[in-house]
Parts: structure tokens; sequence; C-alpha cells
């Protein structure tokens, strides 16, 4: 193990001293942020999966096609888009 020092404030202090084992809970809500970011970058693959079936495209080509927009154009696409999911 390795230490790593932290500063807490009068709240903090008193909330960590209720702990029984605050270093162990610090270890399990940094692996469970650590899980939580995983789980995020799957539903983020998965996602882009759905986009490139959905458009036939590969989401490199559907991003240059949108690139060849103006701001206005992409504004009104991205209100279709989000009225289209409401």
């Amino acid at each position: 193990m390795r230490q790593k020092l932290i500063t807490l404030d009068e709240i903090t202090w008193k909330l960590a001293e209720k702990k029984p084992n605050f270093s162990e809970w610090v270890r399990n809500q940094l692996r469970s942020e650590r899980n939580r970011m995983g789980s995020s970058e799957g539903m983020k693959a998965n996602q882009a999966r759905r986009i490139q079936e959905a458009t036939k495209m590969h989401n490199s080509e559907l991003l240059y096609h949108l690139e060849q927009r103006s701001p206005e154009e992409i504004g009104a696409l991205i209100s279709i888009l989000k009225n289209g999911l409401a």
C-alpha cells in the first residue's frame, strides 16, 4: 500500500472520524468511481455502434458530413434529434 495525505476541514474531519476504517472507505469510493467511469465508457461504445448501425455510416464519415454544415444547420439537426428523443 502507498500513503496519500489529505486535508480535511472541520466538517469532513468529523465525518471521517465516524468511519471505522476511513482509509478503506476512501479506497472503496475511488474504486466505485473508477467502475462507474468504465461503465460509462462501455455505454458510449454501445451508443456509437447503434449510431453506426442506424445511419449505415462509420462515425468518422458521419462527423465529416456534419463538419460540412453551417452552425445553423448543425443547430437545427441537434434540435431535431433532441425533440425526437423526448
